[in-house]
């Protein structure tokens, strides 16, 4: 699936998940600049949306600490031991693979997490959560890189910033996270381990608290001065019409919809050339499609126990061109028959 097929994956059971999504919400940007500025330097926002009997993530863990904020929906939640406190990057598990059976631990909370609930999940705790068969789920978590505010993650950086402002062989600039093509070529390892050592040294000679501290008030500078402006080049942006729960929607005019309760699958013909459109549907978005009239009616009124699922249906359908959508109220007074 791609940007444009989410439709269809969250449909086919798969979970949406938007990084930075404070990046592109105002509430989520405030909320996680003003936290930044009391608190945390920088914050970030992840949207979750669940269909329902899914799961998002599998067991895992984060090298991070987070806020979880249920918007709506339910979500059950396992939590288990940390197998390494305060975990690195590069200890985080059940990312590229499953947790190793002999390092789950046991439970140590289980619960349903309901609207306005929130959840502090400690950088280095397993957990998994998954939906139940009736209701989809959204919830937001707060981000606050707590592994990269350590002295051991600072210094790395500070050096590999500090080496790539020097000239270095293109045998050694890939392995240290710089770009290649700087320098010239070692002939031999001997020569490799002069050179490095007298970088480093370089590096080591200089090396100092006050450094440290403000090579990371600029990086944070940078990071969130980034943040910022992809927020403000995002909130420019112009949206085609889409689909919400406020909106309206009926079917175009001459339009009539056939569909079976419980079916797979809704047929529209448009009456003036009997012109057939047959969409695959799921079985319970029958309901919804069934409701769907010339009279407009709003988006939250039509019955489907799966909100997102409602919204996706109701958007396809507008694509085929067998809705219409009105994005102000409407009434009959105000919509020609």
């Amino acid at each position: 699936y791609d940007s444009d097929s989410f439709l269809f994956a969250y449909m086919d059971g798969a979970s949406m998940i938007i990084n930075q999504a404070d990046r592109h919400h105002p509430v989520l940007y405030q909320l996680s600049r003003t936290l930044a500025d009391l608190h945390f330097m920088h914050v970030f926002g992840v949207v979750y949306l669940t269909p329902p009997n899914s799961q998002a993530v599998r067991l895992h863990n984060d090298d991070q600490d987070v806020f979880l904020m249920q918007v709506w929906g339910r979500k059950k939640w396992t939590i288990r031991e940390a197998p390494q406190l305060l975990c690195y990057t590069e200890e985080m598990l059940g990312k590229d693979k499953p947790v190793p059976r002999e390092l789950e631990g046991k439970a140590v909370m289980e619960f349903t997490m309901e609207p306005h609930d929130v959840l502090y999940m400690p950088r280095g705790f397993l957990h998994e959560a998954a939906t139940g068969n009736d209701e989809s789920s959204l919830h937001v978590t707060i981000t606050i890189p707590t592994s990269d505010y350590c002295w051991g993650v600072q210094v790395l950086k500070h050096m590999v910033s500090h080496l790539s402002t020097q000239e270095l062989p293109k045998s050694i600039a890939p392995a240290i996270g710089i770009p290649s093509g700087l320098g010239p070529q070692v002939p031999d390892d001997e020569e490799l381990d002069a050179l490095l050592q007298d970088k480093v040294g370089s590096w080591l000679s200089n090396l100092n608290v006050d450094g440290l501290l403000d090579a990371f008030d600029r990086r944070m500078a940078r990071t969130n001065e980034g943040q910022t402006k992809t927020f403000e080049k995002s909130m420019d942006l112009r949206l085609r019409p889409f689909v919400a729960e406020v909106s309206r929607v009926r079917l175009m005019h001459g339009v009539i919809c056939m569909c079976e309760p419980g079916s797979d699958v809704a047929v529209f013909q448009r009456t003036a050339d009997r012109q057939r459109l047959e969409m695959p549907i799921s079985p319970s978005a029958s309901e919804l499609v069934r409701s769907l009239t010339s009279k407009p009616q709003r988006v939250a009124d039509l019955p489907c126990r799966d909100a997102f699922q409602r919204i996706c249906v109701l958007q396809l359908l507008h694509q085929q061109g067998v809705v219409q959508l009105f994005l102000a109220d409407a009434d009959e007074k105000t919509i020609m028959p």
